[in-house]
């Protein structure tokens, strides 16, 4: 994902956090974020961002800032991309005193501490997945069994506009699960049970609870937005978990999944995820090829239509695991490769018993090379990557190629293919700590 930063203070050490999961635009010199917005230069415009951040700190400048006449000039220059304004009041008000460090304003006029600009890079980091979601004082006003429950009806239906965009809702509450039964037949409840893709309803730790949902769906944690009215329960996440986003209370969604489509496999995710989990069950006490040939899949294999580019745009903006080089592209980027004659895009997609998981991985070939390799990371560990493969090398040799390279290079989380191609018996030709070069004799 491509970001555009704009601020009144300097954000050089964040840029450089943010630089690990997405491309970073800033403007040159200081204190030009309000020129910026009502005229972007052209070096903005050809970065082309797919997300425009407006990160103003009231201590350090002027108290009333033009912010509403910034984002109506962004908008319409960027008419399709959305903008966020980043409170950063309310998060430094959540972290405290440590969240400002004064030798870091004297020295580069850079106000933040190094534990305030990592929660700042949480906010703005662009690979959210998970809004895990207390109760009581959250999802309604009033405790069970306590006090009487009102909804937070437009709360809900924000949170319900998410899951059909394939955001997963996950629930953290500290109650009796047959306390609250009565609650969602309440007037009011646009939620109901089925629309999470986990929960964990008892009176452990929010913490471990969260930790072990991160291991039942595979997700990393910084992957989770954890929202909680209690001030208490945000701090002991944000100091057991820290790599989870922690927002202050209550929260701007937009700031952490900005507007988009919704996608047909997007509505479809937290059904991916529950039948995951009788996966899961059917795979206990199993050897793995018993369990894969109980799976009974069912795989289709294709080069890529134009109907595919939501699907591909988001397993390459989504996926880092099973990620041979972590390239993003968005639809119009797929769209222009659709007629290159030297870019080959073929797709796999799978159902099984348990349901049908949809388009789950791509791989792009450009110039005889594999520049990308993306898998959904519940489509991992069936053995899918050896049916690709052959597909794609028996496309290539119809093609007329006879020989296919193909590269791994180091990013944060993965590490998980780092040996995908001497799997695949792909011959090792140059090896770095950072990347890996292959190639492998077709026919």
């Amino acid at each position: 994902m491509k970001i555009a930063l704009l601020s009144n203070v300097t954000t050089s050490v964040l840029e450089s956090v943010l630089s690990e999961t997405a491309e970073v635009w800033s403007p040159p010199g200081f204190g030009s974020w309000i020129e910026i917005s009502l005229s972007p230069p052209e070096e903005m415009r050809a970065f082309a961002p797919d997300k425009i951040c407006i990160l103003i700190d009231s201590k350090y400048g002027e108290e009333h800032f033009p912010v509403a006449d910034a984002v109506k000039s962004l908008n319409e220059y960027f008419p399709s991309v959305p903008v966020c304004v980043i409170d950063l009041k309310a998060l430094a008000d959540e972290i405290g005193s440590e969240f400002y460090d004064e030798r870091m304003w004297q020295l580069a006029k850079m106000p933040w501490s190094l534990k305030a600009i990592k929660e700042i890079a949480k906010v703005l980091s662009p690979i959210k997945k998970v809004v895990a979601v207390d109760f009581d004082g959250t999802l309604w006003n009033g405790v069970v069994g306590e006090e009487e429950i009102i909804p937070c009806t437009q709360f809900q239906e924000q949170l319900l506009e998410l899951k059909n965009r394939g955001i997963l809702l996950v629930a953290l509450s500290k109650n009796n699960l047959k306390d609250i039964e009565s609650v969602w037949r309440k007037e009011g409840m646009v939620l109901s049970l089925s629309d999470f893709a986990a929960m964990r309803i008892d009176w452990n730790s929010k913490a471990e609870n969260l930790l072990s949902i991160a291991d039942e769906l595979n997700l990393n944690t910084d992957s989770f937005v954890f929202v909680d009215d209690n001030p208490s329960e945000r701090a002991e996440m944000r100091a057991h978990v820290p790599s989870v986003s922690v927002s202050p209370f209550p929260i701007d969604l937009s700031v952490y999944f900005p507007p988009s489509e919704a996608t047909e496999e997007g509505s479809k995710r937290t059904l991916h995820y529950q039948s995951e989990a009788q996966r899961k069950e059917f795979s206990t006490g199993k050897k793995l090829e018993d369990y894969l040939e109980g799976l009974q899949m069912r795989i289709t294999l294709k080069v890529m239509e134009e109907k595919d580019i939501p699907r591909v745009a988001e397993l390459s903006q989504r996926s880092n695991q099973f990620n041979v080089a972590t390239n993003r592209y968005t639809e119009n980027d797929l769209k222009a490769f659709l007629d290159d004659p030297k870019r080959l895009i073929t797709v796999l997609s799978v159902a099984d018993r348990f349901g049908d998981l949809g388009l789950v991985a791509f791989m792009q070939v450009f110039n005889g090379e594999i520049i990308d390799w993306v898998m959904s990371c519940r489509a991992m560990n069936r053995r899918l990557e050896f049916a690709l493969q052959e597909f794609t090398e028996k496309k290539l040799a119809s093609m007329g190629e006879k020989s296919l390279k193909a590269f791994w290079r180091r990013t944060a989380k993965n590490a998980p293919v780092k040996d995908l191609y001497e799997r695949l018996s792909f011959n090792l030709i140059s090896e770095t700590e950072e990347e890996k070069h292959y190639e492998r004799i077709l026919g």
